[in-house]
Formats: C-alpha cells, structure tokens, sequence
C-alpha cells in the first residue's frame, strides 16, 4: 500500500506508523501493534496514549488492554481544520504584504567605469518602456541583443543622442542593428541616463565618472515626463 503522510497533520512519525497498523489489524494489544507498526515497545504506550488524546484511537477495556483505530473520518475531521487554519494563515500573510516595506535603499551610487558596468546589470529589463539618454552610443553585443527581444515584445525603445563627427557612426551602426530603434538628436554633456517603466531611473555622469541608480517609481514618472517634453522638441535622425 502506498505510503499515508499522517505526519501533514500533525502526527509524529510513530503516531502514523501506529494508527495505520491499527487499521490494518482492526483490534490489538499494544505488542502487536508495536511489531505491525515498528513503534519500539518502550514507545508504544505513550503512542497510543497520545493518539487516544487526539481522538484516533479508542481503548477497549478488556482484560489485557486492547485498542482499534478511530474512522478514518476522524483524519478527515483533522485535515478540514488543518485547511482552515492555512486559508486563514493564508489571510494574514496578505494582510502582511500589504504593511511590508522594504529595506532596499533606493539610491546606489558608484564610482569608476567597471562599477558602471555592474551598476548597469541591475538596472529592470524594461517591460513597456525604456527611454534613454546616449552620450557616445557605445555598442555592446549584450545591449544589441536585449534591445531586439525588447522590440520584439513591443517595448517602446527612445533615445535622445548626442549626434556629431565622433558619435555619428555608432548611432547609424544602432539605426541598421535595432530598425525600431527610435533615436533623436539632443544637445548632451558628459551625461547617460534611462528611465524604465515608471521603476528606475540610472544615470552616468562621464567627467565625474559617478554612476547613479535610483529604484522610486514617483521619481521614475517626473523624469520620463521630462523627457517626454524633450523629445518633442528634438530633431529626427
């Protein structure tokens, strides 16, 4: 017979090995249930006392003392109020969520171009947007490969870039790699940044060498207004 797991209830691993013996023996002295059951019989009788407590076995008063097993509409009885208690137990952990907060800081500052580099892997993969700000377009396989699935799933993908002799290259190599890559020309300074889905926003500030990162969804939604703002106002590529 396949293994019961009685101890989802409650019941330590004797009480189950004793009151599954009991029901396959129907009525017994606690030297045979302790042999049916594996119980060592220096343990049965807190067992089966324990179980008589629980409302699983009932004693015979005979003679030489007997026991038989409770229906087993008596687990049953026992697993209904075990669901109970886990759909309320199931309640309060909402309530919980609902109160929680989290320790995360929500601004990480770096120095250094390798920081850079680390801080820019924590940044959330965009799910509806991601509206950036290039200062040279550097192109990495990694980026070209994210941004393709990204368009792919109908991210919205906007760059405002810094367009001259030095950074024109990249950006037409960005235009043939990524077609739905929608880049603007934009007056730009030593800076980097992008916003991502009302969650984060990251920026680089190149002559400081500083990289900035700041997980709060209502300084997210000001900047990509902003930047909403600047957009119109820029000139197509």
């Amino acid at each position: 017979m396949k293994e019961i797991r009685l101890e989802l209830l409650g019941l330590t691993k004797y009480e189950a090995s004793a009151y599954e013996a009991l029901v396959r023996l129907g009525k017994a002295g606690a030297p045979e249930i302790s042999r049916e059951s594996g119980v060592p019989y220096g343990r049965i009788y807190d067992t089966l006392n324990s179980l008589v407590n629980k409302g699983l076995v009932i004693v015979i008063p005979e003679k030489a003392k007997k026991f038989i097993a409770a229906p087993p509409e008596s687990i049953e009885k026992i697993l209904n109020t075990k669901i109970r208690e886990m759909l309320n137990l199931k309640e309060d952990i909402k309530k919980l969520k609902t109160i929680y907060t989290t320790t995360e800081e929500p601004v990480e500052i770096a120095r250094g171009k390798r920081n850079f580099y680390k801080v820019i892997k924590r940044v959330p993969r965009p799910e509806k947007y991601s509206y950036s700000i290039r200062f040279t377009s550097e192109i990495r396989p990694e980026w070209v490969n994210d941004n393709r699935k990204e368009i792919k799933k109908g991210v919205d993908l906007k760059r405002l870039v810094k367009y001259d002799e030095n950074t024109k290259e990249n950006i037409i190599k960005w235009k043939k790699l990524i077609p739905g890559l929608k880049q603007r020309k934009f007056e730009i300074n030593n800076v980097a940044a992008d916003i991502v889905d009302d969650k984060a926003v990251f920026f680089a500030l190149i002559e400081s060498n500083v990289t900035i990162l700041v997980k709060d969804p209502n300084f997210a939604k000001l900047m990509r207004k902003l930047y909403e703002l600047a957009w119109e106002k820029s000139e197509n590529i």
